[in-house]
């Protein structure tokens, strides 16, 4: 699996044809990162190199998120992403492996991905923690039982076992809410709350009637004897009226109308964005190139939907276990990620730096671009086997020769369409070579 980058322009110059590869096979891994300001042919670049991978054999599948709508080539299957559109992703899709899967590792997921995209409150983040695990349960996956992970269990059910949608989650959070607004809706909640409220006054009397140097006070001392009076009649209340056994859990877990509120509207808020729908997209399974149009979607949404995107690939990758060679080629699954400023962040959770210290050997490739170096993680700067300059903002040279280990007068002789820089760690070198490749004068079209 190789990549024709172009040929070496010190040899061309001498009147030696020498192509210049990306071989897969002798790479440290199969990412690449790409760099040049707008103008420099990144497209253009992407689009060759896709081209080529469409080739493959055996074919991995190839993920486009293209955020410009300027990558779509002819022959690949193409989805549109908006919030007119009746598809999207599910990010309650539990994967069923027992050691990388589960309700647990798909709650934490979610949460960091989210937290990623827009922090969220620790209150916040336990409550949707609650909610999103006994959603889960409600829908027969239970995070101490792995057997429960997949979905069909063998258990007789009215309707069949299914994964919770962002639907589901939004009218979940909401009962829950509208439980702790009117009180509970069942006489056991209502009891409980009272009982709290009057043992919260019953605490206030006893410390004032405790505190060193307090004197008696009859009428503090017979308030209290009210309130335990009332405080017994509503725990009986609360006894009598148990009908599920989890009412007093439920209300440790939500007991602030003002943080499930925040975390509902949270819920609303993801829904309404246009990426969590029920229906899978239409992609076509026969075709090895998919097209994710996010053109219409918001910066923040686009960038909360390519990581979940990411985050899924991952998780299967994991639940198939380390790619076979023999039988899978090395790759699986390689994703082309334009503009990709909008979606690294230096963080150990975020998807791209995971997938760049571990998808090598799960048959995971990234291509990423960008418009200078500062735009990508320090993670995935050390960790991709490929980088490729395309020419970047003078002010960025500096950054650019430091981190790559090179000497400033290449930058200078980089050229648009033209002249590239390429630097490639392969097996068994402890020091990459700079190259400057003279790349086809035609562009690549539709």
């Amino acid at each position: 699996m190789k990549i024709e980058l172009g040929q070496d322009d010190y040899l061309l110059s001498k009147n030696q044809a020498s192509p210049v590869f990306c071989d897969f096979d002798c790479l440290v891994n199969a990412h690449m990162l790409v760099m040049g300001k707008t103008g420099m042919g990144k497209t253009t670049f992407l689009r060759r190199v896709i081209q080529q991978m469409h080739h493959f054999s055996p074919a991995p599948r190839i993920h486009i998120m293209d955020v410009h709508g300027d990558i779509d080539l002819s022959g690949t299957s193409s989805v549109r992403f908006s919030e007119s559109t009746e598809y999207g992703l599910n990010p309650f899709v539990v994967s069923q492996d027992r050691h990388f899967g589960g309700v647990r590792k798909r709650v934490q997921d979610f949460i960091a991905t989210i937290n990623g995209c827009r922090p969220i409150g620790s209150r916040q983040e336990a409550v949707m923690r609650h909610l999103i695990t006994d959603l889960y349960a409600a829908n027969g996956f239970y995070a101490d039982n792995y057997k429960s992970w997949v979905l069909h269990d063998g258990i007789d059910r009215k309707y069949p076992k299914r994964y919770p949608t962002m639907d589901d989650a939004c009218r979940y959070a909401f009962v829950k809410l509208k439980q702790l607004i009117i009180g509970s809706d069942t006489q056991a909640g209502r009891a409980l709350e009272e009982l709290n409220k009057i043992t919260t006054k019953l605490y206030k009397i006893n410390k004032q009637l405790s505190a060193p140097g307090a004197k008696p006070d009859g009428d503090l001392l017979e308030k209290a004897m009210d309130l335990r009076q009332k405080a017994i009649k509503s725990y009986k209340a609360y006894i009598e009226n148990l009908e599920t056994g989890k009412e007093l859990e439920d209300f440790i877990k939500y007991e602030s109308k003002e943080v499930l509120k925040s975390v509902v509207e949270r819920f609303e808020n993801l829904k309404a964005s246009g990426i969590f729908k029920n229906q899978q997209p239409p992609f076509d399974p026969s075709n090895p190139v998919w097209h994710y149009d996010i053109t219409a979607l918001r910066e923040d949404e686009k960038r909360m939907f390519v990581e979940f995107r990411l985050q899924e690939i991952f998780s299967s990758a994991l639940e198939r276990g380390p790619v076979r060679r023999e039988d899978e080629g090395m790759l699986r699954d390689i994703m082309i990620i334009d503009e990709a400023h909008l979606f690294f962040r230096e963080d150990e959770n975020n998807i791209l730096n995971t997938i760049a210290k571990e998808g090598r050997k799960f048959g995971l490739g990234l291509i990423c671009a960008s418009q200078s170096p500062t735009h990508f993680s320090e993670d995935f700067f050390s960790n991709v086997a490929t980088k490729i300059v395309l020419g970047v903002d003078q002010m960025y040279w500096d950054n650019l020769v430091r981190k790559m280990k090179v000497e400033s007068k290449y930058m200078q002789y980089i050229k648009p369409f033209q002249v590239i820089g390429a630097q490639m760690s392969n097996k068994g070198e402890t020091r990459s070579r700079f190259t400057m490749v003279r790349v086809p004068n035609s562009r690549v079209h539709n």
